[in-house]
């Protein structure tokens, strides 16, 4: 197969010989053994060219298809046998840096001290084949691309505030109250200057408004520490200033509360017929450090 679909490609069996490292007559000789084995002929020759006859092309698709499955095969069984190894750029937010990836760097290293680590820090969504990136962990709700995505941790996005904005300005009742409310806007995203509640079953957007913005979430928590302004974070993301007190939930009765209307953080990689044994590594490792932090 591999060689009767070489020839095909290369357009010649002299061609077909160099590519493959044969001596053209065993080339030849295994195309004669083919065609005679399936009693069709596959190929019109002359001295000049070659002309692949209905039988040959429909041959040719289905080689094709089996080499293909034979080569991930291959790749499937040796990778079992691979030790995670090797360069591994990784692109991700900071907020899921700081909670998830940076407290376990040392434990990740000494579970795979063969894995270089580099780590590119950014809420910014950037092209992962363009940038040579091997992966990338995102957090929201995920966009349709040609991407393979990987869902991780679903979580609730939380509106908050601190005690002193509470006491100065009151509380909201309802999402319609935070029009008269300062709100902190986030604008890496689209939909910062709306947030979506659940109000009599219906997903309402209310746009809301604020002296203070940024791209960067840590920014606006550090503002709602201070008094500034309501924010809406990622549960993952407040949950030590929800415990602490420095932070107080509020509209949690008109919250996302299904679990398919939750965003998530995500593993995003380019396609690939077998995943590197050392992005499935850092993949299934965080992940598990994600669900311990809910644990």
């Amino acid at each position: 197969m591999r060689v009767f679909c070489q020839i095909v490609d290369s357009g010649s069996m002299a061609q077909a010989a160099r590519v493959l490292g044969l001596a053209p007559a065993t080339v030849t000789g295994v195309l004669a053994r083919v065609e005679k084995k399936l009693g069709v002929r596959l190929l019109d020759r002359t001295t000049r060219r070659i002309n692949v006859t209905e039988a040959g092309r429909l041959w040719y698709v289905h080689a094709n298809r089996i080499i293909e499955q034979s080569m991930e095969a291959e790749d499937a069984v040796r990778s079992l046998a691979a030790e995670p190894r090797g360069a591994l750029r990784v692109t991700l937010p900071l907020g899921v840096a700081m909670t998830f990836v940076y407290p376990h760097l040392h434990e990740f290293s000494m579970q795979f001290p063969k894995i270089d680590l580099d780590l590119q820090v950014s809420d910014r969504i950037v092209d992962l084949v363009g940038n040579r990136f091997d992966l990338a962990l995102r957090a929201g709700h995920a966009k349709d691309s040609d991407l393979m995505i990987r869902r991780l941790l679903s979580y609730r996005r939380i509106t908050c505030a601190s005690a002193r904005y509470l006491a100065l300005n009151g509380a909201p009742e309802h999402p319609l109250d935070l029009l008269k409310h300062q709100c902190l806007l986030y604008r890496h995203e689209p939909h910062s200057l709306h947030w979506e509640y659940r109000i009599d079953g219906v997903t309402v957007k209310i746009p809301v408004k604020g002296a203070y913005a940024s791209n960067e979430s840590h920014a606006l928590l550090a503002w709602a520490r201070t008094g500034l302004g309501i924010t809406i974070q990622p549960e993952w993301l407040v949950n030590d200033d929800l415990r602490n007190g420095r932070l107080i939930r509020l509209l949690d009765d008109y919250a996302m509360n299904m679990p398919s209307e939750w965003p998530a953080i995500y593993a995003v990689f380019p396609k690939a017929r077998n995943r590197p044994k050392k992005v499935e590594a850092f993949v299934q490792f965080f992940a598990g450090k994600m669900k311990e932090h809910y644990s």
